[in-house]
């Protein structure tokens, strides 16, 4: 029923939205196959088809090359040492082997995810073995904070990557930001996109949005999408995820802009239990989160320069499972940009578990070889716990592409606020990287040591009740990417623990892919044709998955997983293939936990102006 309801929805959406489309005008008949006295001339109105085919698909282009004004972006000012933030901006997201936000974040060093299932069921990141704790998730500069059954991380494989514009990840030792940014629509052509997709375990995904920026600096987005998986045969784990957005802008003039922002998302998962025993694996979910926000932004210039401002008015509602529960936030964000620095200052109050939340964020840049950054966050929680640390960044850029950078982070944090019992840790991490960037190379070696510190486990996961204590930890992180020609790629991302084995993630991991993309320019000179195969490889040792509650240690195997993926593009029409687990390994990434065998996804997706 969810099914259907999502694809009337989808199917109302696009056919109001993309009506009238170029590509479905009629073509007029020739003028020999129509009698001259077949109609009265008064019977015709030409004023309702002064345009011909041709006429409005030049409208079209022209439209499309007449650019508008939107919002600004929050939280994109700061000046960053190079190598500090993975940026995968929309061309990025489409041609990634990734489905999901969190399978994006499988290119990091460091993160391992915890998966349990296939698409539709929780895939958690965990980075460096910090567990839930050790990511942070923003989306258009404002936190998200879990509710409800992820109250102490929100989960986000739930997040539809299609809504996103770009990502932006910032490393660091033991803490991984998340920056989710909304699409937003600059040109005077509506845009209108489509996607659907099916496979195993009957698999069904619906997509589809329409974007309008009209004269007068009103700008509209509304956009649905739906994805459905079914248990597998005698067993258990189905999952249906509907998300919902609808964003609405004036900015009246180029110095002001207010915004408002409409996310839901129904989440509906059947429990997953044991094969063999029948025990609870992951409880049954139902119930919806809703985030509303508004943001007013004022700016004095129009180039990213100068000061600005930005104020928030927001909260998020959750409810399902006799559970409800509401979390409101205030505040804004003073930014000052130059040429060769930048500072920002930002203040929020939550209703709930943290009172103020402040922070201050400084960088310099005197020259293009030697640039820094200071961050202070001060954090006041309920029960009297406080969270106060500054970080430092120094970053120099050599000759020939080399970099060494720095950072440091020292202060006390509490990892989950909304758990009463959770008090501040003592934070005291260290990291260097150095590397080289060239065209058809780039390698970084990392090494970071991280203060001893306790994980909080996953809360999907129930038959991992609990993470042993991290004693300070060496970590040993490397990246390597190499082009030789112009249409092969190879990738690669390793990261191990030097003489412990920490629970959650394995002492070594590694994430690699090879990768095909060409446009065939020879054959298809116009380059409207586009082809890009890629075969991933992601490979495990044998660790710990967590304790039970016992205290007894849970074995993690080791495991080897092949991921083929195949996109063809033409113009703006993209198909694909994605098929996971090729050799159909049965453990998966969590002890215990079944994951897909052999599961495949195909489909496409179709991007067009009005």
């Amino acid at each position: 029923m969810r099914a259907r309801l999502a694809a009337v929805l989808l199917g109302a959406l696009v056919l109001g939205a993309a009506a009238p489309v170029v590509s479905q005008v009629p073509v007029t008949p020739p003028a020999d196959t129509v009698r001259n006295d077949t109609t009265h001339a008064d019977s015709l109105h030409p004023k309702h088809d002064t345009l011909t085919t041709t006429q409005r698909l030049l409208q079209v282009q022209q439209d499309q090359n007449v650019q508008r004004p939107t919002p600004p972006l929050a939280h994109v000012e700061t000046l960053q040492p190079a190598g500090t933030r993975i940026v995968f901006n929309r061309d990025s997201i489409d041609w990634a082997t990734a489905e999901t936000v969190s399978e994006l974040l499988n290119r990091v060093p460091g993160v391992y995810l915890e998966q349990g299932g296939w698409l539709g069921r929780p895939v958690l990141p965990n980075y460096q073995g910090r567990g839930a704790g050790s990511v942070e998730y923003y989306l258009d500069g404002r936190p998200l904070i879990g509710l409800g059954p992820d109250s102490l991380a929100p989960d986000p494989s739930a997040y539809p990557l299609e809504f996103l514009d770009h990502v932006e990840i910032e490393r660091g030792p033991g803490l991984l930001r998340v920056y989710l940014y909304s699409r937003e629509h600059d040109r005077a052509a509506p845009r209108t996109k489509i996607g659907v997709a099916t496979g195993d375990r009957g698999l069904a995904r619906y997509f589809g949005s329409f974007e309008r920026n009209y004269t007068g600096g009103i700008s509209l987005v509304l956009a649905a999408d739906y994805l459905g998986v079914n248990s597998p045969a005698g067993g258990t784990g189905g999952a249906n995820i509907t998300n919902g957005w609808a964003q609405l802008g004036w900015m009246p003039t180029p110095h002001f802009s207010i915004q408002g922002q409409y996310f839901t998302q129904d989440l509906s998962r059947d429990s997953l239990l044991d094969a063999v025993t029948g025990d609870s694996l992951s409880p049954a979910l139902s119930g919806t989160r809703t985030d509303e926000n508004l943001r007013a932004s004022w700016q004095q210039r129009t180039d990213g320069l100068g000061p600005r401002l930005d104020f928030y008015a927001a909260q998020t509602f959750w409810k399902g499972d006799s559970l409800q529960e509401r979390l409101g936030v205030i505040g804004g964000i003073a930014t000052l940009r130059r040429a060769n620095l930048s500072a920002e200052l930002t203040t929020l109050t939550y209703s709930a578990w943290t009172q103020l939340d402040n922070r201050i964020n400084l960088a310099w840049a005197p020259s293009h070889l030697l640039s820094g950054s200071v961050e202070f966050i001060n954090q006041d929680h309920s029960g009297n716990r406080a969270s106060d640390w500054g970080t430092a960044r120094l970053g120099l850029q050599l000759p020939a592409g080399f970099r060494i950078g720095g950072v440091l982070r020292d202060g006390h944090r509490v990892q989950n606020p909304s758990i009463v019992t959770d008090s501040a840790q003592k934070v005291q991490d260290g990291e260097v990287t150095a590397a080289i960037d060239l065209k058809a190379l780039t390698i970084e070696a990392g090494f970071t040591r991280d203060n001893a510190w306790q994980p909080t486990a996953y809360e999907e996961f129930t038959a991992i009740p609990g993470l042993a204590p991290l004693p300070r930890t060496d970590w040993i992180t490397g990246h390597i990417r190499l082009a030789p020609l112009g249409w092969l790629t190879f990738e690669s991302v390793y990261e191990e623990p030097r003489h412990i084995l920490p629970d959650g993630v394995p002492p070594q991991h590694t994430y690699t892919t090879v990768t095909g993309r060409s446009r065939f320019l020879r054959n298809f000179p116009s380059g409207i044709f586009e082809l890009k195969a890629q075969v991933a490889l992601e490979a495990w040792s044998p660790g710990l998955g967590g304790h039970d509650t016992m205290g007894a240690p849970i074995p993690l195997p080791a495991a080897s997983f092949y991921r083929a993926d195949l996109q063809i593009k033409i113009g703006p029409f993209i198909a694909f293939f994605d098929r996971v687990n090729l050799k159909a390994v049965k453990t998966g990434s969590v002890p215990g936990y079944p994951i897909v065998l052999a599961g495949s996804t195909y489909g496409m997706r179709w991007e067009f102006s009005n």
